[in-house]
This record gives C-alpha cells, structure tokens and sequence, in this order.
C-alpha cells in the first residue's frame, strides 16, 4: 500500500448506501471533500440474485464513466489512493442475493465484490439478523462463506449481525473484520434516543456491543461510529472517545452515510427492511419523484461531516496527528490491505 504520505487518507466505509446513492455527485463531493475511498452498497438491500447483478454492474459503470474515480478491486488499487480520486469498494449489506448457493457468492465476488455482511436485519442462510428473537450463529453453509470471503479477499462486514453471528465469525475468520457502520451499544443506551428510518425501536439492538467491539479487534478489526446514526458531532465524537478507550485508537474508523435517493416505488420496498423509513421526513415534507434524488434530512450529517474543517478539526483537538490519520482511514487502510488480494 503506498498512498501519498502528505494526503490524509480519509475513509467512508459505507458512504453510498444503496447503489443509486453511487451518483457522479455524490463521487464529486467525495473528491471535494479528501474522500480517498468510499464503500458503496451495490446493490437495493431487498434486491433478488439477478435484481443485484444488475444493480452492482450499474454501479461500475458509473464509476467508470468518471474521470475521478475507480473501482477498487485488489490490494494494488490501494497504491492508486490520494491521488485526487477516490476509490470505490463494492459490497453488499444483506446476502440475500447469494440464496444458499456458495456458487452464487463466488459469481458476485468474480463480479468486483469485495465486502460483504452475513445477514441484514433478519436471518439469512448464513446466520442471524440483529432482529431475532434468538440468534443461533453462523450456519453451515455460512462457515462456508466467511471461508470463502477469507480465500478470495473481500471483507467481512458485522455491522447489522446478531451478536453470537458475529462472535462466530470474527472466531472463525483468519482476516480481521470490520463494522462499516455501527455505533457502541453502551452509549445507545444511555442516550441520546434515535429515532428515525430504519432504526426506530432498533438502534440499541443494531448497535454492537462491547464483547463483539473487544474480540474484533483483538483480530486486528476496525468499527466504524456512523455520523448519521450519531445525529451531530458532540455524539459522534462522544463514541469515537469511547470506542478508542475500549478498545484503542488503532481500531476506530469513521462513517459518514449519504442517503434518501429514494423513488416512492422504492421507499414503499423497503418497508419490510426498514420500517418507517418512507414516513420519516426531518423538519419538512418528503418530496418523492420518479428520479433518485438527493434527499438530506436538515438535522442528520451527511459525507461533509468527514470534512477536515468539521471532523478533521474536532479530532485535531483532542488528538495528535498521528491518531487522526488512523481514525479517518488509516485503519481501515490496514485491513483493506490485509485482505484484498
């Protein structure tokens, strides 16, 4: 990994959530911003297997059709970052397009994935949701998969596992795992309350918890606080400062999600993932057209949370530069170069 030295390597582990969220915009702002590599959902959460293969094949060729951009595929990609580009990784957020066919994660991986969860919300045919009422742990044929994942080089993601999914996984996978975007159980509980799409009732449950944080990263793992769920910066820095004394600095990252790119067609499929998300609208009515427009809710931040005079500055304050460059994305850095192939 040779990245220029003199760029703060600034990570948004899953910056475009879904794959319409992957705009040339979106890709611009993150070039504005220092983003040198954006995680990128590619495909809807909800997709079947042929709705995703077409859906992550849109996002290349997004990516390829700008000049400022590029899909990151293998650990030699990572020497092409901070060079006023920025580098998108593909993954998915809920295996569902896999079905029970190891072959079918093996095609998805042959098609640029390189990070991937084990379920989203509910279980999946490799383990367990944050959701279950009983989370059982990894599956047969999910031990197959974090072995697969481990062979080919794509990154194991727990951010919305059930925790006895994820102790089995970080247990039984040889490379270090990440949350791409999760906050700390223990400060979800004590507040502030969130509610908003897609968490309302959940969030302490899809927040991870101190066990889980512990035994990733003594396997060299990285979380991710999520400046979206945070809701403001006091927030935000409040799990990044306790997150680095839980566990320490090398191990904290940064996630700042862009979102509400939604159709009403669209909004109305997610329901089932994500209860509510098509009613919440922040401080004004939700405008819904047959294009994916950009939609911010006013009191939610979004990627220019990451901007070194926003972000970059509060850590600056509280940390020497040599942690900053780790919290923003150097730590992820690490894994990513541990992992791809």
């Amino acid at each position: 990994m040779n990245t220029n030295q003199n760029i703060v390597p600034i990570v948004n582990a899953v910056g475009a959530s879904w794959f319409e969220d992957l705009s040339s915009a979106f890709m611009d702002e993150c070039i504005g911003l220092g983003v040198t590599l954006a995680g990128c959902t590619a495909n809807d959460t909800w997709d079947d297997t042929l709705e995703a293969m077409e859906n992550l094949q849109t996002v290349k060729r997004v990516v390829e059709s700008h000049a400022g951009a590029f899909i990151v595929q293998g650990r030699e990609d990572l020497g092409r970052l901070g060079s006023g580009k920025v580098g998108v990784l593909l993954g998915l957020q809920n295996p569902k397009p896999f079905s029970d066919s190891i072959n079918f994660l093996e095609a998805f991986i042959d098609m640029g994935l390189r990070c991937s969860t084990l379920a989203f919300r509910e279980n999946s045919y490799y383990g367990c949701g944050f959701s279950s009422p009983q989370d059982s742990g990894l599956s047969q044929i999910g031990q197959q998969a974090v072995r697969v994942l481990n062979r080919r080089g794509v990154v194991l993601d727990l951010s919305h596992v059930g925790d006895k999914t994820a102790m089995d996984a970080i247990a039984l996978s040889e490379h270090p795992a990440i949350f791409s975007h999760s906050m700390a159980r223990e400060l979800m509980v004590k507040g502030p309350k969130v509610e908003w799409a897609g968490v309302k009732n959940s969030a302490i449950r899809r927040a991870a918890p101190d066990e889980v944080i512990v035994a990733a990263a003594a396997k060299g793992g990285v979380i991710c606080p999520d400046a979206r769920i945070a809701g403001g910066m006091p927030n935000l820095m409040k799990h990044i400062a306790y997150l680095i004394e839980l566990v320490g600095v090398d191990h904290v990252g940064v996630c700042a999600q862009d979102d509400w790119h939604r159709s009403a067609k669209d909004a109305r499929r997610i329901q089932p993932y994500l209860p509510g998300y098509d009613s919440v609208a922040g401080k004004g009515a939700r405008e819904f057209g047959a294009d994916y427009r950009i939609y911010r809710m006013e009191d939610q931040l979004g990627p220019k949370a990451l901007a070194a005079d926003f972000l970059g500055a509060e850590l600056r304050s509280r940390y020497v530069e040599a942690d900053v460059r780790k919290i923003l994305g150097g730590n992820l850095l690490r894994v990513l170069d541990t992992v791809l192939r």
